[in-house]
C-alpha cells in the first residue's frame, strides 16, 4: 500500500552564530578570500562543508575545489565530517576514483589533495577549472598553493548560468607560526588586512551546540593544558609559540622560565644586539637580580628594531628613548656578537654598526661600557651552558624571560638547533621586496646566548671545563 506522506525532514546542519557569519561573510560577494576559525573546536569543518553544499545549491553546474594536504589526510579527517553533513537526496553520485561528488543539479565538489611533496611545481593544478577553493587546515599547505588556487578560482564558466559565482578561496585552520600567521594573522591584527580579505575568528567558546553537548569538555580542557597550551589551542593566541622539538634553546620552558617582571631602574642596565637588518635589528635588555646565595638572569624588555628604524643608529636612539622614558640615568653595558664591530665600506665614514648603535645611546647622555667577548666560543657549548641553566643545572644561576617580550620568547621556542648544535638560520624571502631574503628566526636568540656568554664568562668556562674533564683554568682563552 502506498503513502502519500513525505519523508521527515532531516537538518544535517544547523550553524551557530559564528558559523553563520562566515557564511554570509562569503555568501555577500566582498570578498575573495575568507580564512575562518584559529582554535580548536570553533566548528570550522563544518561550516566550510556546509557552505560548499549552499554553494553548490545556489549555482547550478558550478564546481568547486576542497584541499587538503594529502589523499589519507583527506580520508582520515574529511571524509568522516563529510559524511555527517551531505545531503545524500541532493547527491547524484561520489566517484571515489577522482573523488569528485555530484549533485543532482550538476554542480560538483572535488575533494582535492595538494600533494606538494610530490609535485612542487603544481603542475596538476594547471588544468583544474573550478569557481573557488576551500582549503581545510590551511596551515599544512603551501603558500604557493594559495596563490595558485587564486589563479585557477573563477576559471570555470558555468554553461548557461546567467549570473555566475565570483571567483572565491577560503581557508579553515588552528593557529600557526608558519606564512599563515604572516600573511593573514598579523595584517588582521595590526588593522592592515586588504579589505579583500576577512578573518573571522572561531573559538570553541562560539561552538554552542558543543558546550551544550559535552560540558564537561572546556573544563577538562581547562584542567589539563597548560596554561599556554590552553592560551593557543582554545583561546586562539597566535603570538603564542609551542616547542615542537629540535631548539636550540631545549631546556626553555615557557610556564618555568617567563615570568611577570619589570624593569629596576636602580640596577644596571645590560643591552645585549645582533646586527641584522631584516626581520630587525634584534636588541633585548637584560638586568642581573641577587636571588639567595646566587644570581637571577632577567630579560626585562625587548626592543627590536624593525623597518624604517632598521639602522644601526635609529636602532640606538630606539634604546636610549626607552631608557629616558622609564628614568634611568646609569650607564648601560653593551653585549652581543662583535662582528657588530666590523667597519663598513659603504660610507665616508666607514663606522661599524656598534658604533653607530653606541653614539646614538651616548649622544642622549648615557655612558657606555663595552661588554664584548674578545674572540666568540663556539656556539653549541654555548647552547650546553645555557640550557643547564633553564635546567637548573648550574649551581647559583637561573633565568628569568618577562612574559612582556613576545617576540623574544617565540624565537627562543622557534628557533631549531643545526646539525653541529649551533642555531639553525632558515632563508625565507621578504613578503613585499622583490628578490631579498634574510634569516627568519635566531637573531633574538643570539642576543640572549652572546649576553649570558659574556656576562657568565667564568662560569661558562667552568662548565664546559668540568664537561670535558679539564682543570678550571685549562679553556679559559675560549
Amino acid at each position: 500500500m502506498s503513502s502519500n506522506v513525505a519523508p521527515a525532514k532531516q537538518v544535517l546542519f544547523e550553524p551557530f552564530p559564528k558559523q553563520e557569519e562566515f557564511i554570509n561573510a562569503v555568501l555577500s560577494g566582498n570578498y575573495s578570500f575568507v580564512l575562518f576559525g584559529g582554535a580548536i573546536r570553533g566548528g570550522k569543518t563544518f561550516a566550510l562543508l556546509a557552505l560548499f553544499i549552499v554553494l553548490s545549491k545556489v549555482f547550478p553546474g558550478s564546481r568547486w575545489a576542497l584541499v587538503r594536504k594529502d589523499l589519507p589526510t583527506i580520508k582520515r579527517n574529511l571524509y568522516p565530517s563529510w559524511n555527517k553533513i551531505k545531503p545524500d537526496r541532493f547527491i547524484k553520485n561520489h566517484n571515489n576514483e577522482t573523488h569528485t561528488v555530484t549533485f543532482n543539479n550538476g554542480s560538483q565538489i572535488i575533494f582535492y589533495p595538494e600533494n606538494y611533496a610530490q609535485d612542487k611545481n603544481l603542475d596538476r593544478w594547471k588544468g583544474l577549472e573550478v569557481n573557488g577553493f576551500g582549503f581545510e587546515e590551511i596551515n599544512e599547505c603551501q603558500q604557493v598553493s594559495l596563490y595558485k588556487a587564486f589563479e585557477r578560482a573563477g576559471s570555470y564558466v558555468v554553461p548557461g548560468l546567467k549570473v555566475q559565482p565570483k571567483p572565491i578561496v577560503i581557508g579553515t585552520c588552528n593557529p600557526t607560526q608558519g606564512w599563515v600567521k604572516e600573511l593573514v594573522y598579523t595584517p588582521w591584527k595590526n588593522g592592515s588586512l586588504k579589505d579583500t580579505w576577512l578573518y573571522i575568528q572561531s573559538r570553541i567558546h562560539d561552538n554552542l551546540p558543543l558546550l551544550a553537548a559535552q560540558p564537561d569538555y572546556l573544563p577538562s580542557l581547562r584542567e589539563n593544558l597548560n596554561t599556554y597550551e590552553f592560551l593557543v589551542y582554545v583561546e586562539g593566541d597566535w603570538d603564542v609559540q609551542l616547542k615542537m622539538g629540535g631548539e636550540f634553546l631545549a631546556k626553555f620552558e615557557l610556564s618555568d622560565h617567563v615570568r611577570p617582571n619589570s624593569w629596576d631602574i636602580n640596577k644596571m642596565m645590560c643591552i645585549s644586539l645582533d646586527s641584522n637588518v631584516y626581520p630587525h635589528i634584534a636588541v633585548t635588555c637584560w638586568q642581573i637580580d641577587e636571588k639567595g646565595n646566587g644570581k637571577l638572569i632577567k630579560q626585562v624588555h625587548e626592543l627590536p628594531a624593525e623597518d624604517p628604524i632598521n639602522t644601526g643608529t635609529k636602532a640606538g636612539k630606539n634604546v636610549a628613548d626607552w631608557l629616558k622614558s622609564i628614568g634611568y640615568n646609569q650607564r648601560v653595558k653593551i653585549y652581543g656578537d662583535r662582528s657588530t664591530k666590523n667597519r663598513n665600506n659603504i660610507d665616508d665614514n666607514k663606522k661599524s654598526f656598534f658604533a653607530l648603535f653606541t653614539e646614538a645611546i651616548s649622544k642622549e647622555g648615557f655612558r657606555i661600557e663595552d661588554c664584548m667577548l674578545n674572540s666568540a666560543p663556539v656556539v653549541s657549548t654555548i647552547a650546553d651552558f645555557i640550557n643547564a641553566i633553564f635546567a637548573g643545572e648550574v649551581p647559583g644561576l637561573s633565568i628569568e624571560v618577562g612574559e612582556h617580550c613576545k617576540k623574544s620568547i617565540n624565537d627562543y621556542i622557534e628557533t631549531k638547533t643545526n646539525e653541529n648544535g649551533g642555531i639553525l638560520k632558515v632563508r625565507v624571502k621578504h613578503p613585499t621586496i622583490d628578490k631579498l631574503t634574510y634569516e627568519k628566526n635566531g637573531h633574538l636568540t643570539d642576543t640572549l646566548k652572546d649576553f649570558i656568554v659574556s656576562a657568565f664568562h667564568s662560569e661558562y668556562l667552568a662548565f664546559i671545563n668540568k664537561k670535558k674533564g679539564l682543570g678550571v683554568k685549562a679553556l679559559s682563552g675560549i
